[in-house]
């Protein structure tokens, strides 16, 4: 019951920040993915847990295989949303993969500090033509080597 109220809850913040999930588009795509609640400490040595409520924001703006912008945020909601300071030493990865399974190498931006609100990053490698295939963001904090979320966007021409 908890599980799904939960899943409930996620899908509820989701549509309340306007947001649809990721999914195939031939031209410009919108989705979210949610992040899934997780605890760690900073370099600091500070607590930090991130409740139900964030969602991992992609978007990519182009017209089949030309990809002219694509950018991640994290949107928080409800409880989550009042909380400061969620996110600490965000990191999120670009890349690219095409239907033989080959990826680019990843493109990373990074924000220092800690947030919540304000996790907005983009591909500085814009524009660039790209096999069909996934366009997909990881999010990490922390300078963790595990994503805390992913969301791809297929790319087709």
């Amino acid at each position: 019951m908890r599980r799904a109220t939960r899943a409930v809850m996620t899908l509820a913040a989701a549509g309340v920040m306007g947001v649809a999930s990721a999914g195939a588009a031939q031209a410009s795509a919108y989705g979210a993915s949610p992040i899934q609640p997780f605890s760690y400490t900073t370099s600091a040595g500070a607590a930090k847990s991130v409740p139900y409520g964030c969602a991992l924001v992609h978007s990519v703006i182009g017209e089949g295989t030309n990809i002219t912008a694509q950018t991640a945020s994290v949107d928080c909601a409800g409880w989550a949303a009042m909380r400061d300071g969620l996110f600490c030493d965000v990191r999120v990865s670009f890349v690219f993969t095409d239907t033989a399974g080959r990826s680019t190498d990843p493109v990373s931006q990074t924000l220092s500090g800690c947030r919540t609100l304000g996790i907005r990053l983009s591909n500085p490698d814009m524009p660039v033509d790209v096999e069909p295939g996934r366009a997909c963001v990881k999010l990490y904090v922390n300078g963790e080597k595990t994503a805390r979320a992913t969301s791809c966007h297929v790319i087709s021409s």
